[in-house]
């Protein structure tokens, strides 16, 4: 008996592995239609409490639609074109005060601890010069490829844009009508789990965007009072990064201690990384138990697994969408499971 049962789950688990395996395979075949559909999901989870609100208060769905996506063009239009304009008018001004730092930084390379020779140094320019000039094929080859990664960012777009638009406005009509295809005997389950995934994606992109502005604001903030350029582009790029989890805020983060270190020198990137370290504690004990919240917890070797793989599968964009589509299946599957006991015990379902 025991026998039986011990091989009747191996089974079930080799027929789940292989339908795993395969639907990786074939969603990894069609991500230029998966990734894209992925973020128009995560923006609509963040866009449609707005455009539920205004339906509560007498818009119709066509108005209600619109406004939301006006509101979302303004915002992060505005904000793309500001990043543009700042880092227009900056970038000149952290060229000078790095070439000014430069000499600095040869004489303390030389006369430093590291005792570097000064031929080495004075070598240094022409050095990755050369490096240059000798990788300008790949770097020839690598523009020629930009074209076909332009077009296809930009369909990607456009998919994610009309999916988005579509699910603020029929987003509760499609949930309707996917559920009518299931059999009625597999519809609560399917109900609950779908109700517990949305759930989770919303938590997730508001939670996760109020810890993006969070870390922005604190990198704007400490790189405007050290008087380093560049410092609302840098504090974009570091909230942009917080949706990649452990990793995103860490890159970033390096970059703007970079830029603080060659701008204003070794005490600026000192403090930029100490303010950093007293913002990755604030987010761990109380933006990420408080703000993201229970229901999008899941173990830190999950969150690994999933970067690395959403990273292999999908590139960067799979990364950033690899923790809430892990989390989300993870709420889905327990809500399914838990409807499952319930109705057991109720005796709505056999054993």
């Amino acid at each position: 008996m025991v026998l039986r049962v011990a091989g009747d789950y191996a089974w079930r688990l080799i027929v789940v592995g292989v339908v795993v395996y395969f639907g990786v395979r074939l969603l990894s075949s069609l991500s230029l239609v998966v990734i894209p559909f992925v973020i128009s999901l995560l923006v609509a989870a963040l866009l449609s409490p707005l455009a539920m609100r205004m339906r509560r208060i007498g818009a119709g769905r066509g108005v209600a639609t619109a406004l939301t996506m006006l509101v979302a063009v303004v915002v992060f239009g505005g904000l793309l074109t500001l990043v543009v304009l700042r880092a227009a008018q900056q970038a000149p001004q952290l060229g000078n005060e790095i070439n000014t730092l430069l000499p600095h930084v040869k004489r303390w390379l030389i006369n430093g601890p590291l005792k570097i020779n000064a031929k080495t140094v004075d070598n240094l320019s022409s050095t990755i010069s050369n490096t240059i000039s000798k990788n300008s094929a790949t770097i020839a080859s690598t523009a020629l490829s930009t074209g076909k990664t332009v077009l296809e960012f930009l369909s990607g777009a456009l998919l994610a844009i009309f999916s988005t638009i579509f699910l603020v406005f029929d987003g509760d009509r499609v949930w309707k009508f996917l559920l009518g295809a299931i059999p009625r005997s597999a519809r609560p389950e399917a109900e609950a789990a779908g109700s517990a995934a949305w759930a989770t994606i919303g938590y997730y992109i508001r939670g996760t965007l109020i810890v993006a502005t969070f870390h922005g604001v604190v990198v704007a903030v400490t790189l405007t009072v050290l008087g380093v350029p560049l410092s609302f582009p840098l504090a974009v790029l570091v909230g942009i990064g917080s949706f990649v989890p452990l990793v995103g805020a860490i890159v970033t983060g390096a970059l703007a201690v970079a830029v603080a270190g060659l701008a204003k020198g070794l005490i600026a990137a000192i403090v930029m990384t100490a303010v950093l370290l007293l913002d990755n504690q604030i987010e761990a004990h109380l933006l990420q138990p408080f703000v993201v919240g229970r229901y999008v917890r899941i173990h830190p070797l999950a969150v690994v697994l999933s970067l690395a793989a959403g990273a292999i599968l999908f590139g960067i964009v799979g990364a950033v969408v690899a923790v809430p589509v892990v989390a989300t299946a993870n709420s889905a599957t327990r809500a399914a499971m838990l409807c499952r006991q319930k109705r057991r015990l109720d005796g709505d379902l056999a054993d």
